[in-house]
């Protein structure tokens, strides 16, 4: 430990020079290295411009660099070292969005030429947490902190030795050679960088001066972005507000020609459960039916036999059960809206502390399968979209997307191999769609697979819809009265149809 009580000696000022010394070191490489590669040899000889996050990165790369010279001339201050921490901040999130937008990318793809096998983006990823890694070893092994004041001996900025000042002329001409190429390259204001930039060249007809960036940048700011998906509409949950969607029940308005309309037969009530019923399916000849995380089987009467409720939150989160579908011989899926899902089956026997980590209730009557059961699904075209519904041909899980506040036109189905759960297939069904609509206004709530055909309720329209999935179209659309306004679920028999409103199971034939 320090004793501060004992003056500054001869051997604290010349560790306080040696200190100086490595940050100056510190300071130059992190402007020389990486800065000055990108410009002179990714920029000038391979001709790569940066983008607008690449500038970014730049910036506060040599920002660092800059402020650690500050440091070596005018003496440790902790604004300093403050400044360099926040720009380290900065540059982190700077490049791990960057990074973001490419990571999940196959093999060998990226963004701009690559070092090593790394992209660039990444590389600067790296830079930045060098940056944090070693000014915490700087100051973890810095001399007492009164001699780095001492070494000043009462100046206001330090005499700069040979390599202080080469050092400092270094970082400046790469400083200016940065700002040439970003003006040359990106034009003067209110010209800035591009998402996509062409080529580096110093011929004048290749260079591309855009404001483009700049349209929308003031529309709001959302950390989340794409992301920022709100939740679908549940029965025990309605979320059109925040969805920005409004319910049309009448199937006389839905985005298709209808091919008929159907009659209940019967409607009747759900026995036993105060939780508003979310969705109704058929595994087995056993009906589920589930209301956020609880799901219970009913008998003939529509009364619970088997009651239970999921953990969402354990290893893979589950959130929201919207499916529950046959798996193997005696087991089941649970689907989250998420995508995400759960194995298992009924065994009157389950083992209470195996299904500690998986349920909440219902451990003696239900138990995972696999493992820990749980499993997710990795989707291209719906990978910004919730799902409502799913549906499986014993070999193939299948998913329907719902619209929400960021899309509300594409209606994308995906399908997953059962066996390990990699995303097969996706597709945009085709359909004679009415002029100027979309089967994206669909809110599919229910989906059975049957013989080469996807058969699928919406809540909006209260439309069923058989979809070809070979033929990837839909091939008919039937409506349904609109008198009921929560449709959820599907279970078809043959050609009876029945699902889930308010609780309530209603039946209708098809012709």
């Amino acid at each position: 430990m320090t004793d501060y009580a004992q003056p500054v000696n001869e051997n604290d000022i010349r560790r306080a020079k040696t200190w100086y010394d490595i940050v100056c070191w510190g300071g130059l490489l992190i402007v020389l290295l990486p800065v000055g590669i990108a410009n002179v040899v990714l920029g000038y000889f391979l001709g790569d411009s940066p983008c607008t996050l690449c500038w970014g990165q730049r910036q506060q790369m040599a920002y660092i660099g800059v402020v650690a010279l500050f440091m070596v001339r005018y003496g440790f201050k902790p604004k300093y070292l403050a400044t360099m921490l926040v720009m380290a901040a900065c540059g982190l999130y700077s490049s791990f969005r960057h990074f973001g937008n490419h990571a999940a990318r196959d093999i060998g793809q990226g963004f701009g030429l690559d070092i090593f096998g790394i992209h660039t983006q990444f590389w600067a990823e790296i830079v930045f947490w060098c940056v944090v890694m070693l000014f915490g070893l700087a100051c973890y092994f810095a001399p007492r902190f009164d001699a780095l004041i001492a070494e000043m001996k009462g100046k206001p900025f330090r005499p700069l030795s040979t390599f202080n000042k080469w050092a400092v002329i270094i970082v400046a001409a790469i400083v200016g050679s940065n700002c040439f190429q970003a003006l040359w390259s990106t034009g003067v204001p209110p010209n800035w960088g591009q998402g996509s930039p062409v080529r580096f060249s110093f011929n004048p007809k290749y260079v591309v001066w855009s404001d483009a960036s700049w349209h929308g940048m003031w529309a709001g700011i959302n950390f989340l972005g794409k992301r920022d998906v709100k939740d679908p509409d549940f029965a025990y949950k309605p979320n059109t507000a925040k969805l920005g969607l409004t319910w049309d029940h009448n199937a006389d308005n839905a985005p298709v020609a209808l091919t008929g309309k159907l009659t209940e037969k019967s409607v009747r009530e759900i026995q036993g459960i105060d939780a508003a019923v979310n969705m109704m399916s058929s595994v087995r000849g056993q009906r589920f039916v589930a209301s956020k995380y609880d799901f219970w089987v009913l008998d003939e009467s529509l009364k619970p036999v088997v009651a239970a409720s999921m953990d969402p939150w354990f290893d893979v989160n589950v959130l929201d059960i919207v499916g529950i579908t046959p798996y193997g011989k005696d087991a089941f899926v649970i689907m989250g809206m998420n995508k995400s899902l759960l194995r298992a089956r009924l065994n009157p026997e389950a083992d209470d502390v195996k299904g500690w980590a998986n349920f909440t209730a219902g451990r003696d009557q239900v138990e995972a399968v696999g493992g820990f059961g749980r499993a997710r699904i990795d989707t291209e075209r719906a990978k910004f979209s919730y799902v409502h519904a799913s549906a499986t041909d014993g070999r193939y899980i299948f998913t329907a997307t719902v619209p929400d506040n960021k899309n509300k036109k594409t209606f994308v189905i995906s399908k997953a191999l059962m066996s390990d759960w990699m995303l097969s297939g996706e597709f945009i069904p085709a359909a004679d769609l009415k002029e100027g609509r979309t089967l994206g206004e669909l809110y599919v709530t229910g989906m059975v697979w049957e013989d080469g055909t996807l058969w699928a309720v919406s809540k909006n329209f209260n439309l069923l819809v058989s979809i070809d999935v070979a033929a990837e179209k839909v091939t008919g659309a039937w409506g349904l009265p609109a008198q009921f306004e929560d449709i959820r679920g599907l279970v078809k028999t043959g050609n009876t149809i029945e699902v889930v409103d308010r609780n309530r199971v209603v039946t209708f034939e098809l012709p």
